[in-house]
Formats: structure tokens, C-alpha cells, sequence
């Protein structure tokens, strides 16, 4: 680290959203109580739990920010927060008297930043009352425009002094609900009527429901809320959720059993709990992914399309039997479990691979564990159940397609990144794949749930997955019954009330993502 003076101070505050509308004089006021550092790539600006006696107002390169998972242990795991870059400033924390509740690190070389120490600020604002008054304009124009979203993130137990102003002034759950779709409409809003009609008679329940997803840029639609319930292509990364904590967000409610699609670790760090929907209806996936295997392997489609067209012949329609044939199934979970169960029912043998083997399932007569390499050599259909998990991520690809034997079918009503998409074609396209039903596809966040039927697909990978007559998908739909939609209201409306009514957090909530 290196201490300068920097000669563009003075332009460089001009330019900073933090003191608008200072004339020059103010500004070389505040700009001869300022030093530049210089930071090398990994150098410590601010530590967890130090004082905020400084501020720092970077002017090249880009600090990331990083916050313990777990903050009462010591030697916890960080997890990178946000990045902030040039014109952003952090040690605001200092205007509170509350310590840094986050590390500051250089992510650059030649890093750069203009320094203001709290004791010389303090003397500034008691010589020049206009500089207070910049200061405020500056602040609530970074809030208006949601440039910075670190002030409560930073500030130590800033989230937690938010939560006790709320419960000591008001009984209201504000609830913003993302990616509302038309089909939950009825199912999901008499879910929360119902959970209104239980509530105490001082609590109230308002929820917000917007047709968008969540990401960065729709975040700030959560303002005021203390719960965001998200579907299965919303995102709640990092960022997002740094940004959700700034709103004052203490819980992340998944319309879904999958939560691949948020960031667990930083989840814990911001304090923020996350619930989801365990069991739905395993039965629904499961009956959607034997109808996938049946209408691939009967040829249903082609069939019914060529009788509409008056073709009435049986060429290139001949399927097999299920009956004796043995059936691979990854993930023996709830839906997995059901699934195995219709394909006993079919008559079929049953080999399974789940990392952690279900003792029960292990009994069953016809169903046996074996490794992932016996599972694709013996199969002649495979079906997915697993989560999508880094270890999970791409786990059918070139290498374990040449692993099954030719003629498989694959189906998958997991999570499309389950499945590398191009290694299926170059599958598909060599024959040795004869047919794949997808229920999800991995690049399936810009594309399912929305109308693209007047749009130009740019989407190559799906395009060519089209191509393919022997090859069905649907979009993310395999969970879509009556039951299931009630489930999935029922069970978020009760997570919600676990956290905000019977006040459970972390683990004693019944469906938390640990």
C-alpha cells in the first residue's frame, strides 16, 4: 500500500455523486483533508468488525467485498459479496459510529482511493453546514438510484436493528412475489387468503406480485419487504442478495424443492433464511417422466401428427416392450422413488445411483444400487432425479453417454444443467442416444414460461434440439397438476408463517435450505 497526494483530488470529487453541489472552494476544503492510497491486488482496506474511522472513495480499479458465512466463528469461510468500482466509496458506516461488518479487498493492481478520516470529516462538517447538507443530497440520490446498497450490509447488525424497528412499530408481512405466472394464480392467492384468515388479529399480510423475475435489475421492486418468494429461473445471486439484505429482506421463499439458483453461503452470511417446497407432488414428475419414456419410445407424437394428416402407415413407428428391460434411475429421492415404483409396475428392473442410498429403496425387490458406470452400461432407459448441484453440473456429457449402451433413452425432469446440451446432440446426431425427452434444458432461464412463438430463436443448442424427431421438450411443466400447485401455496404460505409468526429462524424453520 502507497500514500500520495493526488493531484486530481479535486476533479475526482467534483465527478463523485457522494458531495453534489459544492462550489470550489468547498471542495478544496474536503479535498485537503483527503489522501490517495494505492493498493496492490489482495490488499485490506477494511477487515470485519474493524472501526469505521475512514472513508474511502475509490478513483481507478475495483475493491470486492467479502463477508464471513458464519459470523460468530472466527475461521469461518468468506464469501465475495458485490465488487464495487470507480465512484463507488465504502466506510459510510462511519456516519453511524457502527463498526465494518465486511472485509475490503483490492481485486486490481494499482488499485487507487481518496481517504477521509473520521476526525477531520467531523471538524468539516462543523466548519462548512453546506457540506452536511451535500452529504444528505448524496446519499439519497445513491439510494434513489440503488448505486450503493451496502449501508445496512456494511454497518454492523445494521439488518438486525431494521428487524427489531419493524416488529416494535408494526405487525404488516410485505411480501414480493417474483415470476408470477397465470396457471398459480388461483392456486397460490388462495394460499395467502388462507394464511390471512389464521393470522393474530394485529398482523397483516400484503403481497406484491410482479410478472418479472428476480435479478439485479428488478430487485429493488422488493423495497419494503421482508420476504421474496422466487421460482425456479429467478436469480438470487450474490449481488442480489446483498442488494435484498440492503431492502431489509430476512427471508427467501422458493416456490420449488431445487435452490441451485441461489447462493447458500452468502444466504447465511447476510442472515437472510431460505425455505423452500421439499415434496410438491413427487408424483406428478414422476408420472410426467414415464409419459415422456412412452411417448418417445411409441413413437406418440409422429403417430398422431401423421394420422391428422391422413397417413395411416405403422412405417418407422415400432417401439419395445418396458416389460424386462432395465431402467437406470439417478436419484432416488421422493420423485425418484416414485418413479421406481411405475417402472416395477411395467414389470421392469430397476438399477439406481444416489450418493446418499435410500435404505428402504435398497429392499425393494427388482431395485438394486450400482455404480454410475453399471447404471449407463445396463440401462436401456435413464431417467434423472438429482438435484443440480456443482458435482451434479453437466454429469451427462461426451464421456458418460459413451458409457450407455446404444439405443438409450434419456429423460430428464430435474434441471437442465444436468445434461451438457451438446454432447446429447453429437449423441443423438451418431444414434447412439435413440431418443431424449426434456422437460428442462439448461439454457431454459431466457426461454420457458414466456411466449416466443413471433420471435426469431437465437437459442441454437434448442434449435437443434428441435431438429430432431426422435427428441420431446416441454417447458419445465412436469410438476404442473392441481396438487401441486396447491402444495406449493399451502407449504410457502406455512414458511412464511414459521419465520414471521411463530418467529422460527435457520434451522428451526421445518423446510430450510441448510
Amino acid at each position: 500500500m502507497m500514500v500520495a497526494t493526488a493531484d486530481n483530488t479535486l476533479s475526482v470529487l467534483a465527478n463523485s455523486a457522494l458531495f453534489p453541489g459544492l462550489d470550489e472552494a468547498q471542495l478544496k476544503s474536503v479535498a485537503s483533508e483527503m489522501q490517495l492510497y494505492t493498493f496492490s491486488r489482495g490488499d485490506v482496506l477494511y477487515k470485519e468488525g474493524d472501526e469505521a474511522s475512514y472513508l474511502f472513495l475509490i478513483t481507478s480499479g475495483s475493491v470486492d467485498v467479502f463477508k464471513k458465512v458464519d459470523a460468530e466463528n472466527s475461521t469461518s469461510e468468506q464469501v465475495k459479496l458485490i465488487s464495487l468500482g470507480v465512484g463507488e466509496y465504502v466506510g459510510e458506516s462511519m456516519l453511524s459510529n457502527l463498526p465494518i461488518n465486511a472485509t475490503i479487498i483490492a481485486s486490481q493492481d494499482e488499485t487507487s482511493a481518496l481517504r477521509l478520516d473520521h476526525s477531520a470529516f467531523s471538524v468539516l462538517l462543523k466548519q462548512h453546514p453546506a457540506l452536511s447538507e451535500s452529504l444528505l443530497k448524496g446519499l439519497t440520490h445513491e439510494l434513489r438510484t440503488f448505486r450503493t446498497v451496502l449501508t445496512s450490509t456494511l454497518a454492523k447488525n445494521g439488518s438486525k436493528v431494521v428487524s427489531t424497528q419493524l416488529k416494535a412499530t408494526t405487525k404488516v408481512i410485505q411480501m414480493a412475489v417474483f415470476d408470477f405466472m397465470k396457471h398459480e394464480k388461483v392456486s397460490f392467492e388462495a394460499a395467502v387468503a388462507s394464511l390471512q384468515a389464521t393470522l393474530p388479529a394485529d398482523t397483516q399480510l400484503q403481497v406484491r406480485y410482479f410478472e418479472s423475475k428476480l435479478d439485479v435489475s428488478t430487485a429493488r421492486l422488493a423495497a419494503g419487504c421482508q420476504v421474496v418468494c422466487i421460482f425456479v429461473n429467478d436469480t438470487a445471486s450474490a449481488e442480489v442478495l446483498t442488494l435484498l439484505n440492503a431492502l431489509g429482506v430476512q427471508l427467501l421463499a422458493l416456490r420449488c424443492a431445487g435452490f441451485d439458483m441461489v447462493d447458500l453461503k452468502v444466504a447465511k452470511a447476510l442472515g437472510i433464511d431460505v425455505a423452500r417446497v421439499p415434496a410438491y407432488s413427487p408424483y406428478a414428475v414422476a408420472e410426467f417422466a414415464v409419459a415422456l419414456a412412452m411417448s418417445l419410445n411409441r413413437k406418440i407424437v409422429p403417430a398422431s401428427l401423421r394420422v391428422r394428416q391422413g397417413n395411416f402407415s405403422l412405417a418407422g413407428l415400432v417401439g419395445f416392450d418396458f416389460h424386462g428391460k432395465t431402467v437406470g434411475v439417478i436419484g432416488t429421492g421422493k420423485i425418484g422413488q416414485c418413479f421406481i415404483k411405475i417402472m416395477l409396475g411395467f414389470g421392469c428392473k430397476v438399477v439406481c445411483y444416489d450418493a446418499y442410498p435410500s435404505k428402504e429403496v435398497a429392499t425393494w425387490e427388482n431395485v438394486s444400487y450400482v455404480t454410475l458406470d453399471e447404471l449407463y452400461a445396463q440401462s436401456r432407459i435413464i431417467s434423472l432425479h438429482a438435484p443440480l448441484l456443482p458435482e451434479t453440473k453437466h454429469m451427462i456429457n461426451a464421456e458418460s453417454l459413451a458409457k450407455m449402451q446404444k439405443g438409450v433413452v434419456l429423460i430428464n425432469t430435474s434441471r437442465g444443467g444436468l445434461v451438457h446440451t451438446q454432447s446429447l446432440i453429437d449423441a443423438l446426431k451418431r444414434g447412439h442416444v435413440s431418443a431424449a425427452g426434456l422437460d428442462v434444458y439448461e439454457n431454459e432461464k431466457s426461454l420457458f414460461f414466456e411466449d416466443h412463438s413471433l420471435t426469431i430463436m437465437e437459442d441454437d443448442h434448442y434449435v437443434r434440439l428441435m431438429s430432431f424427431p426422435n427428441v420431446i421438450v416441454t417447458g419445465h411443466q412436469a410438476f404442473l397438476t392441481e396438487e401441486a400447485l396447491e402444495k406449493i401455496g399451502s407449504v410457502t404460505m406455512e414458511n412464511v408463517r414459521q419465520r414471521f409468526v411463530d418467529g422460527k429462524r435457520g434451522k428451526e424453520l421445518e423446510n430450510v435450505v441448510l
